[in-house]
């Protein structure tokens, strides 16, 4: 039995949206002296929407551990608990301090493992595979990467997938996980010996051979021409592959393509402008109309020709540009341009038709319908991230021996969708910091640091470097201004604590029962 045969529709659908994408978008046979332009819109829309939602590199962040996003009264209060009744009270004051050295601890070892993550990735061009697999599950409808561990570089290894080779198997109950994967492939008998699927000598070097892998939870069964080449526990205890559904339902398992809608518009674009093509060949190339004539030979059409007609006859040129008809397919054609825009959800404006300058507010209504289609399919990119990522820090902390502490989880940290202006940017994130209402870190990470953490150290060495280069070169002006900031610290905490007991204060009069709950007077009262 063939193991396609009931994805026999995905598969032809595979093909014919790839065919489509890559420029055969006639159908049939053309016919004789028959005008056949390809205008592939279809692969532009594709390219600008992924490119809107990858435009640059996704960065990730490795949160801590949750005791670190923990309050450190809340910690120090559940510690206070785990201790024994008889802990003396030094043991019980020190556990704050405790509960912060754990917390930096566990955010040194998220910042070491982010950093672990990111080389990681450069080193596997993850970047290049994503774009490629963004345009697979945009143009098929699913795009599929594995992920497993090279033992011969000691190393994660991304590979892209085509769908058209995989089979999936899933429970109805679970209709969008598979528990089973089964990848249908050929090679040469050389590269499968070199795998350690085959002795040496028993197959032919260049001979293409069918290979199956099959993948369970529990199970990894390799086939080499129907003949069972591995038959072994799954070393990894998770399947190795993964899925980008493109706008799939919540019970469908396979998405969908993006051209699916876009296809009978694509076809009728390119007939409109294939008939245009041929009017304005025509036009340039004029036909003679001779009328009342019985026979038109030794009658020549050429520079400087001359004809003698007989009476009563006329000779013209047929013109076919008159009566506004070559405006009619113009307009034909720019109204199927529009529903092309439409239906991709890729206003003009993308590709800088806009025909105004126009920014900030209105550049963000005018594409808006483009954002939201990003952001549906960052929706699942972030899924496929963040599965991904776990899966390459396990294979190298369990294979590779890095130190990653068993840290799995991920946040992707996307690139903005729209192009902004970095000065702007840069000067409400300093208002922002000033009025207390965000952080330095965040505030750094929005304008695309990659590490605002170390960057925030670097900031801070500095600034300590700086004060000591000062202070080196004048040591009297130093002692000034220490001297000078010394009151004013003084001063700043007097301060404080006559704000403290004015607080505890207005604490005291509002916990005081009201004159009306009481039944004193006001003066008495007060």
């Amino acid at each position: 039995m063939d193991p396609f045969e009931r994805d026999r529709g995905r598969l032809a659908r595979y093909k014919e949206r790839r065919e489509f994408y890559e420029g055969g978008q006639w159908p049939g046979r053309p016919r004789r002296r028959q005008t056949q332009l390809t205008v592939n819109s279809a692969r532009a829309l594709v390219r600008k929407v992924v490119s809107y939602a990858l435009p640059d590199h996704v960065g990730f962040t490795v949160p801590a551990p949750v005791l670190a996003d923990q309050d450190p009264a809340d910690a120090a209060r559940d510690e206070h608990q785990d201790l024994p009744e008889g802990a003396t009270q030094s043991a019980r004051s020190s556990l704050p301090d405790l509960v912060r050295a754990r917390r930096q601890a566990d955010d040194a070892q998220a910042n070491r493992v982010e950093t672990l993550l990111a080389e990681l990735l450069a080193e596997l061009d993850a970047d290049r595979l994503d774009f490629a697999l963004a345009i697979d599950s945009a143009v098929l409808g699913d795009g599929v990467i594995k992920v497993t561990w090279d033992v011969a570089a000691g190393r994660p290894r991304l590979t892209a997938v085509d769908p058209a080779t995989l089979l999936a198997w899933w429970s109805p109950d679970t209709p969008t996980e598979a528990y089973r994967f089964a990848q249908h492939y050929q090679l040469p008998g050389q590269a499968i010996t070199t795998l350690g699927w085959a002795a040496s000598g028993a197959l032919v070097p260049e001979r293409l051979y069918p290979v199956t892998e099959d993948w369970t939870g529990e199970r990894w069964r390799v086939t080499v021409a129907g003949q069972t080449a591995r038959d072994e526990p799954n070393p990894y205890g998770w399947l190795p592959y993964l899925v980008l559904p493109n706008n799939a339902g919540g019970s469908q398992f396979w998405g969908e393509s993006d051209l699916d809608d876009l296809i009978d518009v694509c076809r009728q674009l390119n007939t409109r402008v294939s008939a245009l093509a041929d009017i304005l060949d025509l036009a340039g190339w004029p036909i003679t109309v001779l009328e009342n004539v019985d026979s038109a030979e030794g009658i020549t059409v050429g520079p400087g020709a001359r004809w003698e007609l007989p009476e009563g006859a006329k000779a013209y040129l047929l013109n076919l540009l008159k009566d506004g008809g070559v405006e009619q397919h113009v307009a034909y054609i720019d109204e199927l341009r529009t529903a092309l825009h439409d239906l991709a959800e890729t206003p003009r404006t993308a590709f800088g038709e806009s025909g105004r300058a126009i920014a900030g507010a209105a550049l963000q209504v005018e594409l808006q319908p483009l954002v939201q289609k990003v952001k549906r399919k960052r929706r699942g990119m972030a899924s496929l991230y963040r599965r991904r990522n776990a899966m390459l820090l396990d294979l190298v902390e369990r294979f590779g021996g890095a130190p990653v502490g068993g840290l799995r989880r991920t946040v992707p940290v996307w690139p903005p969708i729209l192009p902004n202006d970095r000065e702007v940017d840069a000067r409400i994130g300093v208002q922002l910091v000033n009025a207390g209402v965000r952080s330095r870190r965040s505030v750094a990470a929005d304008l695309g640091e990659e590490d605002p953490d170390a960057e925030m150290e670097r900031i801070v060495a500095e600034a300590r470097h700086m004060a000591a280069l000062v202070e080196h070169a004048n040591p009297a002006q130093g002692s000034e201004q220490g001297a000078r900031e010394a009151p004013q610290e003084a001063t700043a905490h007097t301060g404080a604590q006559r704000g403290d007991t004015t607080h505890t204060r207005r604490e005291q009069r509002e916990r005081r029962p009201s004159s009306a709950q009481t039944g004193a007077t006001d003066d008495n009262a007060a």
